[in-house]
């Protein structure tokens, strides 16, 4: 039997929960009048749809913000996920890979297929839109999804504290820019970010600060920059305000 943990469930409003999953990575719940979404399933370790069932007695979509592990590894609990196919082989690349081949023949699971993602497609929930905006930069199919009723921007990694840039399947810093500036004219349009690693609400500034932050390191002001370790490897960081948040990049 898979041993499995329940994330921490965090009312975000009334139709909106936050998910920590042990801190490692957050999902969400968005409860419309017809349906629900579900975005991002975590590392695989939880049952994210009995969770999200037992907030919301709606059919479930299982969106993705993106194809890192910890971010769809809880597929395997939904018949179907969407997910900007930019991402299907950095997705599949882990799916397929020996340890989580040998947990689906232990455990008897199975990921379902991606549908695409199309950039300004509407997830309509009843009462409640999510709008998809294409947002590469941390991954080559980042997405962000606007619901506009609730202010809320889900943001998965792509505007996230500590931003990651310095990954192999990261693209060049101008691209994460230009997907923020794609993104000015919603601005007026959320007061709230909900990204893919917290554990509360965060204000609709960090969006500001990173693109500052991303304008600053782009025009070569280093001087402070410093060294980042991450899994065993050393990176260079661009260090901004406030709360020593981070751009980790290709040095």
């Amino acid at each position: 039997m898979m041993e499995l943990r329940k994330p921490y469930i965090i009312p975000v409003n009334d139709h909106v929960w936050l998910l920590d999953d042990d801190h490692m990575a957050s999902c969400y719940v968005i409860d419309g009048t017809r349906q629900a979404a579900v975005i991002d399933t975590s590392i695989g370790l939880s049952n994210i749809q009995e969770a999200a069932e037992s907030l919301t007695s709606l059919p479930l979509l299982c969106i993705n913000t993106h194809g890192h592990e910890d971010h769809m590894g809880g597929n395997w609990s939904f018949d179907k996920a969407y997910m900007n196919l930019a991402d299907l082989p950095l997705a599949e690349g882990w799916i397929n890979g020996p340890e989580v081949r040998e947990g689906i023949e232990q455990f008897g699971i199975h990921f379902p297929p991606f549908e695409h993602i199309e950039d300004g497609q509407i997830f309509d929930l009843g009462g409640i839109t999510l709008e998809a905006v294409y947002f590469p930069g941390h991954t080559a199919g980042e997405i962000v999804l606007l619901d506009r009723e609730d202010r809320i921007l889900f943001s998965g990694d792509g505007i996230i504290e500590h931003l990651w840039l310095q990954l192999e399947e990261s693209l060049p810093l101008r691209v994460q820019i230009d997907s923020m500036k794609k993104l000015l004219p919603l601005r007026n349009s959320f007061d709230t970010i909900l990204h893919g690693h917290c554990q509360s609400p965060c204000g609709a500034e960090l969006f500001d600060t990173l693109l500052a932050a991303l304008e600053d390191l782009a025009a070569g002001n280093t001087a402070d920059d410093i060294d980042y370790e991450w899994l065993g490897f050393v990176s260079k960081a661009h260090p901004y305000q406030p709360n020593n948040r981070r751009i980790v990049y290709k040095s």
